[in-house]
């Protein structure tokens, strides 16, 4: 049986209730509670009316920006792969589209919240300006002979404008984040109050202290989403870069290594799945990732985009990196990811840096971690590397030398070097290969130097029209001399997935009046398998002109026989890798039957690179490879050498007399 509510009262309250009797303190405990339900209607009110808005407004306001960030942004990449012919008018068109009507959903959705608010007039005003820009660089990219410095300039304006809506919604951010905080310090004097309250009043009013406890407890859970949400990462739920520079500027000096962390070719998932797939292929790297961080004892963060950042503590300042779980983090990756129902294989680079001694803030660790990474980015990716004091200098060097290609072609510095290709066994020259050289500051500037850059900032796009003229313009004068030689021109993947490339073709063909059967485009395995129905049918094109085709770097790739045998060329070219040890590696000499045989099996004419002993020509004309080409017979030949080389194996003696 319960004892008496009094026997658990103060004496002096007992004695109290004695003279006035139950019905006065009861009464006096209802008045007190009907006073303090008016306390706490009036408090609940007041954190209701702090916490409503932060739930309704603020929060969906912060993901508004967030999400509008994020769309500018691949707005500007959009542009960006239009100008480098990364996209076709019709694709940049419907990309573009959706974009403008996302951002002006998000920005409409803002206008009741923040309409008055100078950042949203800012915003818009550049959002309509960013859009005649793009009208205007639609203009002048589809004209024929699109203005590339008018379009680059419209970008550089492009690019101030996203900087400039960026900048408003950070602001808008700040001022959003500045609100909670404020909400937060009243909210919290609020519960304190009403505590105090709660305490000063009996067990009597216990209902009514539990209902506070429900308003505090409510407050609390508002808060804390709003602190978590400001936190971590939206998708993934990880801490977000903000907490990672807060951590970082906590280390007092304590060596850490810090690893930047990007998923490779990200772009052709959202391409070709789209947006949600993109987020999926996101959460399940995270997945792969953060226990492997978590067991070396380190903190997995999410930044922006398709980067993370991993931050590991260090016993010693000169810890040795090669024990960083770099390796770990790769093969993370090794088995396939299912997202949006297919089956993707993706791989990760990596740029790692150490604290405090490749920075000892936020901004410039991770603009080193970064210059690491795009090392690994411009390798091809599935890699890590660290950074090292040569990085920033090499990325000044390849800005500068970016610069001056540019100006190659416009003052003559790009020479054609040519290498024969003979006939096995005979090794009567039947044919050249056109190599790229560039005549730069009185030095030859190897391929593998500026060729990447090429690709990477769009400009092979030019250089490979001024190849193809030259060497549709030497092939010309070499059949007029009554030396009919073919002429082989390697067609780099951007310039072969550039939408006016057949017109070119064709275009310099009938400007040049050379015999078209003496042009063969060589085409890397890779490129042909990226799109093998839209490759089978430009190559028709292609062939519908006469030019021979063939395929380079054969064996390097991953070819379907289903498609080679529908793919209308003439030649296969046996990649040099497996010729140069063909002699001493019974694996590489396999490969180089197996090639012979499936290319003559398909009536194709097969021809082995890299040919550079004595015994690499007998193995091949044992195995009966069709040609050769490589330092054996010659090796790459400058115009005018190669004018006397040619004359001197093909003109009879009479006429090299005269």
């Amino acid at each position: 049986m319960k004892k008496p509510f009094l026997v658990f009262t103060p004496r002096f309250l007992q004695r109290f209730s004695a003279k006035v009797g139950v019905y006065f303190l009861f009464a006096i405990a209802m008045s007190l509670g009907l006073f303090l339900s008016v306390l706490m209607l009036q408090s609940g009110d007041r954190v209701n009316a702090i916490t409503q808005p932060l739930v309704t407004r603020l929060v969906p306001a912060l993901h508004d920006i967030s999400d509008l960030k994020t769309l500018i942004t691949e707005r500007q990449v959009i542009l960006n792969q239009y100008f480098a012919y990364g996209l076709s008018q019709k694709q940049f068109k419907e990309k573009l589209q959706i974009s403008n009507q996302r951002i002006q959903t998000l920005i409409d959705k803002a206008k009741s919240k923040w309409k008055t608010e100078p950042q949203h007039i800012a915003l818009v005003a550049s959002f309509e300006n960013s859009k005649l820009v793009a009208e205007q660089l639609d203009q002048i990219m589809s004209a024929p002979t699109p203005d590339l410095d008018e379009a680059r300039a419209l970008l550089v304006e492009n690019t101030i404008d996203t900087r400039n809506m960026l900048d408003q919604l950070d602001e808008a951010f700040m001022l959003a984040s500045q609100n909670i905080k404020r909400a937060g310090q009243v909210s919290a004097q609020e519960v304190q109050d009403m505590i105090r309250l709660v305490l000063t009043y009996s067990l009597v009013i216990l209902i009514i202290a539990i209902l506070v406890a429900y308003y505090i407890h409510a407050r609390q859970r508002a808060e804390n989403r709003l602190a978590y949400a400001a936190r971590h990462d939206r998708l993934t739920d990880l801490l977000n870069r903000s907490v990672f520079e807060s951590d970082l500027a906590n280390l007092n000096q304590q060596p850490h290594a810090a690893i930047l962390i990007s998923i490779d070719r990200f772009q052709r998932v959202l391409g070709g799945l789209g947006y949600e797939a993109g987020d999926e292929l996101v959460v399940a790297v995270k997945d792969r990732l953060l226990p492997i961080v978590k067991q070396m004892g380190g903190t997995l963060y999410r930044f922006e985009g398709t980067h993370f950042a991993a931050l590991f503590a260090l016993n010693q300042p000169n810890y040795p990196q090669n024990l960083l779980p770099y390796q770990a983090l790769l093969n993370a990756l090794n088995e396939a990811i299912h997202v949006a129902g297919h089956e993707l294989f993706a791989t990760l680079s990596m740029g790692g840096a150490m604290y405090p001694k490749d920075g000892d803030n936020a901004i410039t660790l991770i603009r080193n971690m970064d210059a690491a990474l795009e090392v690994v980015q411009a390798q091809g990716g599935n890699a890590s590397q660290c950074y090292n004091l040569e990085m920033n200098a090499r990325a000044v060097e390849r800005l500068a030398l970016e610069a001056e290609l540019r100006h190659a072609v416009e003052r003559d510095e790009l020479l054609l070097y040519f290498q024969p290709q003979t006939l096995i066994p005979s090794l009567k020259v039947i044919g050249v290969e056109c190599l790229i050289r560039w005549q730069h500051q009185g030095k030859l500037v190897p391929p593998f130097e500026f060729i990447p850059l090429a690709e990477e900032s769009g400009l092979i796009i030019p250089i490979g029209e001024w190849i193809l003229r030259t060497a549709c313009q030497q092939a010309k004068a070499w059949q007029v001399q009554g030396m009919p030689l073919v002429v082989a021109i390697n067609i780099s993947a951007r310039q072969f997935q550039h939408p006016k490339f057949f017109a070119l073709v064709k275009q310099v063909l009938t400007e040049t009046a050379v015999d078209p059967q003496l042009i063969e485009l060589e085409i890397t395995e890779g490129v042909v398998m990226q799109d093998a129905d839209h490759t089978i049918e430009l190559l028709q094109r292609l062939r519908g002109l006469g030019v021979m085709l063939s395929i380079d770097d054969f064996g390097t790739g991953y070819s379907s026989l289903s498609y080679l045998k529908r793919f209308p060329i003439n030649k296969l070219k046996i990649d040099q890798s497996f010729v140069r040890d063909m002699d001493s590696d019974q694996g590489d000499a396999a490969i180089v039957e197996a090639i012979i045989r499936l290319g003559h099996s398909l009536g194709l004419t097969v021809i082995a690179e890299g040919v550079e002993t004595a015994a690499h020509l007998a193995a091949l004309a044992q195995l009966e490879c069709d040609e050769l080409q490589g330092y054996y017979f010659s090796r790459p030949l400058a115009p005018a050498d190669a004018q006397a080389f040619l004359h001197k194996k093909l003109l009879p003696e009479s006429t090299q007399s005269v």
